[in-house]
């Protein structure tokens, strides 16, 4: 059973707690937390989620997960990270990129510049499946064709614009839709 603690819509715990997958009510947000990986072409690191998955099996995605009740935000990301992907990184190599609320859910996104060859991804079963490396251009005609996971983009507005200039792509549009 994994527990989450809930927080108010100002990012704040409550002090309540709750089974992941409980009913929220109005006022109670449960907080995630997402990876954006660039690599030194400026490729975005996606995987796709396993087709065990109840919520958008075999769509697209940065890593991304829920933080545990008592966990910090960073904490959770960077175990969300190795053990979706194997990847391990520390703390100073990840800036925060912002905020966002969509839903039930607030969440907190990170970034981090690392070339990591994807025969060195380890993928979590029941979680990731697959990984690849997407050009902007290639993120943004998947964005289009539906192949990402429906939360990415609500979620991603939230920070669209400190996105966009991790990607290296800070003026573009190719997003506002």
């Amino acid at each position: 059973m994994e527990l989450m603690d809930i927080y108010g819509r100002d990012g704040n715990p409550t002090g309540a707690v709750k089974e992941k997958g409980a009913l929220l009510a109005e006022g109670e947000y449960i907080m995630a937390v997402g990876m954006w990986i660039v690599d030194k072409s400026g490729r975005i690191f996606l995987t796709k989620r396993s087709m065990e998955k109840s919520f958008a099996p075999g769509k697209w995605e940065n890593t991304s997960g829920h933080v545990q009740a008592g966990e910090s935000c960073m904490h959770a990301i960077l175990r969300e990270l190795r053990e979706e992907t194997g990847i391990a990184v520390t703390e100073g190599q990840v800036p925060l990129l912002g905020s966002a609320c969509s839903g039930h859910y607030l969440g907190r996104n990170y970034g981090v510049r690392l070339d990591v060859p994807l025969e060195e991804v380890e993928f979590q079963k029941g979680e990731t499946c697959g990984a690849k490396w997407v050009a902007f251009d290639g993120f943004v005609g998947m964005a289009k064709a539906g192949a990402l996971s429906p939360s990415l983009l609500p979620h991603l507005q939230g920070y669209k614009r400190a996105f966009l200039e991790f990607v290296g792509h800070p003026d573009s549009t190719a997003l506002d839709f």
